[in-house]
């Protein structure tokens, strides 16, 4: 995958999101998923425009079978708007089968962090 994660959001976009955020009747969340940490624009782009953000920072020693039955159960979760895989895996992973365990309408793949985010909104208003 060549995403484009290392961006965060420019204020002009925050406040973009944040609007349309602010016309919903349920706060958007997104579940993101990821071996050691998130990086902090993450949950600051996430607080800006209202999405609720659960995280997991997994230990870097994680099985891949373990990180599948996380991804699979947070799948299943209703509450959620989607599911990210943070795009960096250790080498040698299979980050497609990986991705795999999650369902198309449940998994966030898109090249960029705006374009998840825009995902996990229009998932949310179509939900409303």
């Amino acid at each position: 995958m060549t995403a484009r994660f290392d961006l965060p959001l420019t204020p002009e976009e925050r406040e973009e999101l944040a609007r349309r955020v602010s016309g919903l009747t349920r706060r958007p969340a997104l579940a993101a998923v990821c071996l050691g940490e998130l990086p902090p624009f993450v949950r600051q782009d996430c607080a800006a425009c209202g999405l609720y953000l659960e995280q997991y920072a997994l230990p870097l020693g994680l099985g891949r079978a373990d990180l599948t039955d996380l991804l699979e159960g947070l799948a299943l979760r209703a509450d959620l708007d989607g599911v990210l895989l943070w795009p960096v895996l250790p080498e040698g992973w299979d980050e497609a089968a990986i991705a795999a365990s999650l369902p198309p309408d449940r998994g966030l793949d898109a090249p960029t962090w705006r374009e998840t985010l825009e995902l996990v909104l229009a998932r949310a208003e179509q939900r409303k």
